[in-house]
């Protein structure tokens, strides 16, 4: 009775998620918006914001390449590459 439920336990039992990190979730929007990043997490994050809402993040992808993402105040996301 007691391998039944350690068996149960193994197939039921829910997995913890993985937290994304910062860096992780800037590459993938990244990559979302079709640009090569060459790995999962940026390096080198400058984060500025103005008084209006906006946001602008620049990084640096693990191919070296460097990009801008531009969060409008209204949550449009716009990204180019700098180099």
């Amino acid at each position: 009775m007691k391998i039944l439920f350690v068996i149960m336990a193994v197939f039921f039992l829910p997995v913890q998620a993985h937290a994304v990190t910062p860096a992780e979730d800037i590459a993938s929007t990244i990559m979302l918006r079709g640009h090569p990043c060459g790995g999962p997490a940026v390096t080198q994050i400058q984060e500025q914001s103005d008084g209006k809402g906006n946001r602008t993040i620049r990084a640096t992808c693990p191919n070296g390449y460097r990009y801008q993402v531009d969060v409008s105040s209204e949550g449009r996301v716009s990204v180019k590459r700098l180099n």
